[in-house]
């Protein structure tokens, strides 16, 4: 049984509305274990200004208010204090700020992920149609651009997501879905890069909930990963709302038995620890 939520946000996330402690008791209500926060650092998002930062949060402030729930809840709940960052290829000064705030602040858990390309969001539908007649372009340039950050920045400790950009494809462009062996070259070089640093691959369990027939990243990129020698696994439901914490973990667990995983891993300063299920 997966009693670990390695991928959470609470208010400090720009999109979300649960205070850190609804998100606590929500994890104590479904008998989790461990519970992670890892609200958004995503610097320089597009429209972030001074005065209204976009995915962005006070580290100062987070941490005077996570320590006295982590202490108030240490008898029901183990509470990791993390961050996701956003990673961006060609992006040095981002780079730089993000190794500041790490040093600065002493985060059990780093979730590194790749939310932007260029400086849009294909979160957005518009982004797709203005971009290309067909999802493939996109998604190349999503893995491609994630190779490149991740050669450029490793401190971090899972990767998160890894195909979540598919989840957005506009229904007027198909299904949402690609075929793995379309970008087998860079997806195979990500992977390999993870095991060379020692990253651990995020099972991010958002898929299943908007209705995929996976979690992110695709079952066959977990079983490559696994064939290449990767052992580090977290799970996560990216839940911003008590209600979605631990999101189909049931059917995560099942799908990772399969391929015979035994357990995952919870960090702690930085440091894994393992999991059986």
């Amino acid at each position: 049984m997966i009693t670990a939520d390695f991928h959470t946000h609470s208010n400090f996330s720009t999109d979300s509305d649960a205070t850190p402690e609804t998100m606590m008791e929500g994890a104590i209500k479904k008998a989790l274990s461990h519970l992670c926060l890892t609200d958004h650092m995503d610097l320089d998002y597009p429209g972030t200004t001074a005065s209204t930062p976009l995915f962005e949060f006070a580290p100062g402030k987070y941490f005077e208010a996570l320590l006295p729930l982590k202490e108030k809840y240490a008898d029901k709940l183990n509470l990791s204090i993390g961050v996701e960052l956003g990673l961006r290829p060609n992006r040095p000064d981002l780079n730089v700020r993000m190794h500041k705030l790490l040093s600065d602040h002493p985060f059990d858990f780093v979730l590194g992920s790749v939310h932007l390309l260029g400086n849009e969001d294909p979160y957005y539908e518009s982004y797709w149609l203005k971009h290309t007649p067909s999802t493939k372009e996109i998604m190349y340039r999503y893995f491609n651009d994630m190779l490149s950050a991740l050669k450029e920045y490793d401190n971090f400790d899972s990767l998160g997501h890894l195909d979540y950009l598919i989840r957005y494809v506009p229904t007027t462009l198909g299904v949402k879905d690609y075929v793995y062996t379309e970008f087998r070259e860079a997806i195979d070089e990500i992977l390999k890069l993870l095991i060379k640093k020692d990253k651990a691959l995020e099972i991010n369990t958002a898929g299943l909930v908007k209705g995929l027939s996976c979690f992110h990243p695709k079952l066959e990129i977990v079983s490559r990963y696994l064939e290449l020698g990767g052992e580090l696994l977290t799970i996560g439901s990216d839940g911003h709302a008590p209600a979605m914490i631990a999101a189909e973990f049931r059917q995560a667990e099942a799908l990772l038995a399969s391929l015979g995983v035994k357990g995952y891993y919870v960090y702690r300063n930085r440091r894994p620890e393992f999991i059986a299920f």
